[in-house]
């Protein structure tokens, strides 16, 4: 190994055999990484199999290993491997309990799986954990897979239109392609007829099932650093950019789930919004007053809790006792239905049910 720089894959089991304990072979491992230092060999190029036994041999399961597993690769830092396999030897359709054993040891750190590729539970794992684990640009393996839908190319070629980078949700090639254009074109004939098209594109895509999440946000944050270039731009003439209006957004008194509320702020101001996002757990009165002081008329509402619906319905109470306001709620627990019931003018399934309806009472409003 020292004199040639090779990897090796270092088995925890030394002369007494196959420790039952957990802590044991991570004594083992550790013991092994000792002699290694000795000799100059580098840790990157050991790999530590913390050897996959089969449960329907043993009376503690897959534990061990798993421990094990999870010890080496965070305290340890080594890297980890495992026959995955051979966990379900001797039992009944092993590729099931085969991929639920590589989903928890991927969990524990796993690097590195003998796995039979051909098998398809074993990769709709390997495809989900890459996703669940941060490993999976914008879920493009994911959605891949489970789609049929190809692979989006990552390249970013030298020479791209803004439609493609806001479509395919490319930051620097999206600001590349706004600042070539405003050599010959203004601010707003750039956002009109690039940059929103290319949103609805995309927006439409989401709606119809052909796109999802990951590609809309991606898309978003594209559109953003486009906005950003068009806004420096902007402030250099000492100009302004154009907002469609005003929206002020708010997760509802006793509820502290926001992810979905900061989707709709993100999309809202792609489309030229102005969004007073005041976030958690708020009260009504405070979302009617921070109408009032700001003049908007347009007030999303999000709950994800059942028992925070009663919080939606005392603030819509409130808004409509105040002022004529267009309220649009959202949220895992709502329906369309519910939401009329409790006095919303709309019900947005998604982010982009928001958009549309928030740019259906902008337009609606404008002057002929």
């Amino acid at each position: 190994m020292k004199k040639y720089g090779a990897a090796v894959v270092a088995l925890t089991l030394d002369e007494r055999g196959i420790p039952d304990d957990a802590s044991k072979r991570v004594d083992i491992a550790r013991n092994i990484l000792a002699e290694a230092e000795k000799y100059g060999i580098s840790r990157e190029n050991i790999i530590v199999d913390t050897l996959t036994m089969a449960v329907s041999a043993g009376d503690k399961g897959a534990v061990p290993t798993l421990d094990a597993l999870g010890a080496v690769r965070n305290d340890l830092g080594l890297k980890t491997l495992l026959g995955v396999s051979n966990v379900s030897f001797g039992l009944p359709d092993r590729p099931r309990m085969n991929a639920a054993f590589f989903a928890m040891a991927l969990a524990k750190g796993l690097n590195c799986g003998i796995i039979n590729p051909m098998s398809a539970e074993m990769m709709d794992v390997y495809t989900s954990s890459l996703a669940l684990l941060g490993h999976d640009r914008a879920f493009e393996r994911y959605i891949s897979r489970f789609t049929g839908k190809a692979e989006t190319q990552i390249a970013e070629p030298s020479r791209m239109t803004l439609r493609d980078a806001i479509i395919k949700g490319l930051k620097e090639p999206a600001r590349k392609a706004v600042r070539e254009l405003l050599e010959n074109t203004d601010a707003i004939s750039i956002i009109d007829g690039h940059l929103a098209p290319a949103l609805d594109e995309v927006g439409k895509a989401f709606e119809t099932g052909k796109a999802f999440l990951p590609q809309l946000l991606m898309s978003a944050e594209a559109a953003s650093a486009s906005f950003d270039v068009i806004r420096e731009a902007l402030a250099k003439t000492g100009e302004t950019s154009r907002t469609r209006g005003k929206v002020i957004l708010a997760t509802v008194e006793g509820d502290v789930h926001d992810i979905g509320k900061n989707i709709v702020r993100a999309i809202l101001e792609n489309y030229g919004f102005s969004v007073i996002d005041l976030g958690k757990d708020v009260s009504p009165q405070t979302v009617l007053d921070t109408a009032v002081e700001n003049d908007v008329r347009i007030i999303g509402l999000s709950a994800l809790m059942t028992t925070t619906v009663a919080s939606m319905q005392r603030t819509i109470s409130l808004l409509r006792e105040s002022g004529d306001f267009l309220i649009m709620v959202g949220g895992a627990v709502l329906n369309e239905e519910y939401a009329k019931m409790i006095g919303a003018d709309f019900y947005a399934a998604d982010a982009m049910q928001s958009v549309r309806q928030a740019l259906n009472w902008t337009k609606r409003d404008e002057p002929s």
